[in-house]
């Protein structure tokens, strides 16, 4: 019988996962691969063998959650109608981060510091393309003007990304439905704000 893969890809998600979550509460110098390790009941012979070390397992974070997040946003269907396929991307990001937020605090809370992650800029600017080209065809089809694709595309994402970074770091009394609707509302402006009058 063949002797079981314990280096694998389940043990590498999680991890991934254990880790993220120390990161995005305690920040990154809490983060030790020998209490990872045990945490996960695994060796530090396996964090080295799946990472490389420390600063690469950092780096895996980083490069994870923007891939786990720029799925999430390519899998929002195409509908040709640019304002609606918008909406479906606002949702999509509120979905993904309501589900991730350690994965969230990784990407844009800065608990990664001084970590270098330049490698891995374009990984996060492609996770970005969905939106881009939805604002691309509202641009094209006349129903947004007045800026760039770009700056279209960053004015959307910071708006979305402000109401969901509110609402992950805001306890709120309010069910889901209220703060829905205020996330809608909020998309809503934005969208409006770049219609062509």
């Amino acid at each position: 019988m063949a002797r079981p893969r314990i280096h694998d890809a389940e043990l590498r998600t999680r991890l991934l996962e254990a880790a993220a979550e120390t990161v995005a509460q305690q920040g990154v110098d809490s983060l030790s691969l020998r209490k990872l390790a045990a945490e996960q009941r695994t060796s530090t012979t396996a964090i080295y063998s799946l990472f490389g070390g420390r600063a690469e397992l950092l780096v895996a974070l980083f490069a994870t959650s923007f891939a786990s997040f720029g799925d999430s946003q390519r899998r929002v269907p195409v509908t040709g109608d640019p304002d609606v396929d918008l909406r479906e991307l606002a949702v999509a990001y509120r979905d993904w981060a309501l589900r991730n937020p350690h994965l969230y605090a990784v990407m844009f809370g800065g608990v990664l510091g001084s970590v270098d992650v330049s490698e891995e800029a374009q990984l996060a600017s492609a996770a970005m393309d969905p939106l881009r080209s939805a604002v691309a065809s509202a641009v094209a089809a006349g129903t947004m003007a007045g800026a760039s694709v770009e700056l279209i595309s960053h004015s959307f994402w910071a708006i979305v990304h402000g109401l969901v970074s509110l609402e992950l770091a805001m306890p709120s009394t309010s069910g889901d439905e209220t703060r829905r609707a205020m996330f809608d509302a909020g998309t809503e402006s934005v969208l409006r704000g770049w219609s062509r009058q």
